[in-house]
């Protein structure tokens, strides 16, 4: 299992700009993986320096010198090859999810359809959902035993559109985990330690549109069937009335890519009658 690196980013500038910003995390984490594989080799070049010192006080004891001048050096050598290793690791260069890049991609495709004058408000959370914050609540069974419930909002965009429509877009992670407990059984009479298990998770996709009147005929909007799938995603809810398009997705599948994302907003779009242009 990949352990990625936490992530954080609150958007409240044009797409252009979170785009430049995203491209810099990674060319920045590539620049530091690059120094890194070009200095790699100076811990190990530092820790064999340290023998010939101890060579060097070897001969000279062989040749009647009584010193241990020069094998002082190479414990030296040896501490500064440990804390230059250490600090490359810690130094290491950003491991970012899949997520990042799926969320860069949406950014990046919706920046021609966004108002030039408006913002991308909302974040990008990638910092884990086991959190405490992220904690909704706590259910016991019969037998004890709690059972916790994450929501992890990872994913929150809102805009206008250049067309006059209203875009609100949140991707959301549930997760459900038992807590671990004691255990003691009913033969043995001895007491074991159950370790956390994971019960399955759900990833959403919650849209709405607040379309504008002046561009698409609201009053007669298409609907889609509950259960109809796109892509990964299976409609869960789709209310289309007062001019609004409310849509809720859900799947299984952690893997979301851009183009899953993508494709619910453009089916939701397809829903859409455009006016005659007089």
């Amino acid at each position: 299992m990949v352990n990625y690196d936490p992530v954080y980013l609150t958007f409240n500038q044009k797409p252009g700009a979170i785009v430049r910003g995203m491209d810099e995390m990674v060319a920045q984490g590539e620049r530091l993986q690059n120094s890194q594989k070009q200095r790699r080799w100076v811990p190990r070049l530092l820790f064999l320096a340290g023998f010939p010192f101890i060579l060097l006080d070897g001969l000279l004891r062989v040749a009647g010198y009584q010193v241990c001048l020069f094998s002082l050096i190479a414990p030296v050598c040896w501490l500064a090859s440990l804390v230059l290793g250490l600090s490359m690791r810690r130094s290491r260069a950003l491991e970012l999810a899949p997520l990042f890049t799926s969320v860069r991609q949406v950014i990046y495709t919706l920046r021609d359809d966004a108002n030039p004058k408006r913002n991308f408000f909302g974040h990008l959370d990638l910092t884990g959902t086991q959190t405490k914050e992220k904690l909704a609540r706590e259910n016991s069974d019969s037998f004890g035993r709690v059972t916790q419930l994450y929501r992890d909002e990872w994913l929150s965009l809102k805009t206008k559109l250049y067309d006059g429509n209203a875009l609100r877009l949140s991707a959301i992670r549930r997760e459900k985990v038992r807590k671990g407990y004691w255990k003691r059984g009913a033969i043995s009479g001895k007491t074991k330690w159950k370790a956390p298990k994971f019960k399955g998770s759900l990833q959403e996709l919650r849209l709405r549109l607040s379309v504008n009147p002046q561009v698409y005929d609201t009053a007669n909007i298409q609907t889609m069937p509950v259960g109809a799938q796109i892509g990964p995603y299976v409609i869960e809810r789709l209310d289309a009335s007062g001019g609004i398009i409310d849509l809720a997705a859900a799947t299984g599948s952690d893997r979301i890519t851009d183009n899953d994302i993508l494709s619910v907003l453009k089916a939701v779009y397809d829903l859409l009658k455009r006016r005659d242009v007089q």
